[in-house]
């Protein structure tokens, strides 16, 4: 009999979490649809974001994100009380309903959103989940009492783009109600909502200001006017779970019919899936069968960003890997740095291959897009080192799976890059011929990672030899000379030429001892700047350096840069140094790559501590901070960034692809050495 695969439960709040809102609204849990849609809210229930919706739809998959379903509003009536579940926030600061007074646990069962309320002798359960089966997000009650209560909910819609907060009326809104089912059309969309056996009825008033904190630490609108669509009334039963659902875009016509205790089998499916994706990686990874909890809700994690995309560039099944929740869309750098991770740490093999062939269909002059516009216009080719990242991720592809029929087909758009940086291409990005070295042109623009622009122009001025573009190339002529070997093509002069760049990288080391410069041939104070990406010539660009220059290296960053949570981006003894990421948004993009703390990175400097320390039991404890951070921002998820000051609070996305699969990548190169004592 196959043994029964444990949902981790790595989130958990008791009664005491709940008594000021203010901590518990700054918790928020996501799902996503699977398709560029997502769902999302605090621990309360109420909006602490434009963002928040239990239906941001990809009208144009995986983008065209638009806020249709804003929050449902219930509570109990027990025929002597009401008992609110939800709560809201108000441009007053005021709270009501309170919910949250009534709330005696949370918890994520996997992904899924759980809520006891109790009061009384009576419990009642909340969860949330997207069924993409049926197409539609379920909320599910299950009553714990000695007698049937009436459940009364509420439903508030909008219509816009998800990044775009519109302070005046939501658009009109055009209900109707048949039997159990309520027919939404607004904005041009339509939609459906369903409470089975219960009663619905239209109203279509404005509730106004709602209030959105986490707007306001970003400068920006922090409060919003939703319209109520429908209500309804539903009986609950002791011991029966009851669900409402309400759908993605509809044609308008009448949901499919639904099974007896549908709910129920609704609920089984969601947590089978999530015990799928654990089966499936550690089908690939034995080693992965004995991991603690929180691991495993970085493997689901995982799934949230892996998304389809429509058949595109004759590659069936397209898969992409959206960067973050919940303002980024699918970008080349951050998907091909995530990939690894995300994908192969994971056991993704046919997903991994079919993200690899659809963007090297899109390679042009052998740059890899950047950035798809969530407006469906042509993507931007803004980049040096996505290309980079592109050979590495097919490297470690074929290194996994041995997949070399997938080489065969990836290998002309292999060559068309080498090929490129080695005659030049765009914006004068290309190989030096006389050190082998990576140089860029442009100062305005930013073409590597560190890319924050105020007002047009680059923050970071890290045009000329930036360090981490030359170990990527090294790199990626070490992933073509194993690539070429397997598919018995010639690479002498990826040998030859990775020698240049061995020769030419001498110029990087410092004769300070401080690691390595920053950037050649660039802006002057850019030069001597202590910054954590020379941590990729160790992980990135194995034998670039000698032992001790390594060892320089993990010394310098480890002083300068090394937080619980990640790497700095800039040291704090640089006169440049913001160690707070916080205000409107020029203030926050003066701080990005000028001292906040990038998460991605602390899996590298994992990778390149471990090869050089032997200590497991050490090494894996760089993660301890990451593994208490699952239960503070985005629940059982890693954020974009953290302060570059203690106590170094989490902000940008509060759920960020390459965060988790960089730090998946590098948990499973740790998981493959045998153990030298216990991990938790």
């Amino acid at each position: 009999m196959e043994r029964d695969i444990p949902l981790p439960t790595p989130v958990r709040f008791d009664i005491t979490a709940f008594r000021d809102p203010e901590t518990p609204e700054g918790r928020e849990w996501w799902l996503s649809m699977g398709n560029g849609g997502y769902l999302s809210g605090t621990l309360l229930h109420s909006l602490a974001r434009g963002y928040h919706g239990i239906g941001v739809l990809a009208t144009v998959p995986p983008v065209g994100r638009t806020l249709l379903w804003v929050k449902w509003d219930g509570w109990i009536e027990d025929g002597e009380s009401r008992v609110p579940l939800t709560s809201n926030h108000w441009g007053d600061h005021s709270w009501d309903p309170r919910g949250f007074l009534f709330l005696e646990s949370f918890f994520l069962e996997g992904r899924m959103p759980v809520w006891k309320y109790r009061w009384k002798d009576r419990v009642l359960t909340v969860r949330i989940w997207h069924d993409a089966t049926i197409r539609a997000t379920v909320l599910s009650f299950l009553l714990d009492s000695p007698d049937a209560l009436d459940l009364v909910l509420h439903f508030y819609v909008n219509c816009r783009d998800h990044h775009g907060i519109i302070q005046g009326d939501p658009p009109e809104a055009s209900c109707r109600v048949e039997e159990d089912t309520g027919f939404l059309s607004i904005g041009g969309l339509s939609s459906t909502v369903r409470v089975p056996e219960g009663t619905l009825s239209v109203n279509t008033s404005v509730v106004r200001t709602f209030f959105y904190p986490r707007e306001r630490e970003r400068g920006l609108s922090d409060w919003e006017n939703h319209r109520l669509a429908f209500s309804a009334k539903k009986t609950l039963f002791p011991g029966q779970e009851a669900g409402v659902l309400w759908t993605g875009i509809s044609s308008g016509q009448a949901p499919p019919s639904l099974k007896d205790n549908w709910t129920r089998i609704s609920r089984q499916g969601f947590l089978e899936g999530e015990k799928a994706l654990l089966k499936t990686a550690r089908g690939r990874h034995s080693c992965l069968e004995s991991v603690p909890a929180w691991v495993n809700s970085l493997i689901l994690a995982a799934d949230s960003f892996i998304v389809d995309r429509p058949p595109l560039s004759g590659v069936p099944g397209a898969k992409t890997i959206i960067a973050g929740y919940p303002w980024f869309g699918d970008w080349g750098r951050d998907t091909m740095i995530a990939l690894p991770g995300l994908l192969l740490a994971t056991g993704r093999w046919n997903d991994a291959r079919s993200i690899l062939l659809f963007f090297a269909g899109k390679l042009r002059n052998g740059i890899l897009p950047n950035y798809f516009p969530e407006d469906g216009s042509e993507p931007l080719y803004n980049t040096a080192d996505a290309s980079l990242w592109f050979v590495r991720a097919c490297h470690h592809y074929g290194r996994s799976t041995r997949d070399y029929a997938a080489l065969r087909l990836l290998y002309p758009s292999l060559l068309s890059v080498m090929d490129a940086y080695r005659n030049g291409t765009l914006f004068g990005i290309g190989v030096d011929p006389l050190d082998g070295l990576v140089r860029t042109g442009s100062s305005d623009l930013p073409l590597t990672w560190m890319d924050a622009r105020i007002d047009g122009r680059a923050v970071t001025l890290r045009h000329g030899k930036p360090v981490e573009l030359s170990a990527l190339w090294f790199g990626a002529l070490a992933s073509m000379t194993w690539i070429a070997g397997r598919l018995r093509e010639d690479s002498t002069d990826f040998r030859k030429d990775q020698e240049k760049t061995r020769r030419g990288f001498r110029k990087f080391v410092r004769e300070d001892g401080l690691g390595l410069h920053d950037v050649l041939e660039g802006d002057p104070a850019e030069m001597n700047a202590i910054r954590p990406n020379q941590i990729l010539a160790l992980t990135c660009a194995e034998g670039l350096l000698s032992v001790p220059e390594e060892i320089g290296v993990l010394e310098t960053v480890t002083d300068h840069l090394l937080t619980p949570f990640g790497l700095r981006s800039l040291s704090p003894t640089d006169p440049r140094y913001q160690g707070t990421y916080a205000g409107p948004p020029a203030a926050r993009d003066n701080a990005y790559h000028q001292g906040t703390v990038w998460a991605w990175l602390l899996g590298h400097f994992a990778m390149a501590s471990f090869r050089h320390s032997g200590n497991i039991d050490a090494t894996w404890s760089l993660f301890d901070g990451l593994k208490h951070h699952l239960g503070e921002a985005g629940l059982g998820s890693i954020s974009e960034i953290f302060d570059g000051d203690a106590p170094h609070l989490p902000r940008g996305c509060p759920l960020q692809a390459w965060s988790v699969g960089s730090t998946l990548e590098a948990l499973l190169h740790l998981l493959e050495y045998p153990p030298s004592g216990t991990r938790s």
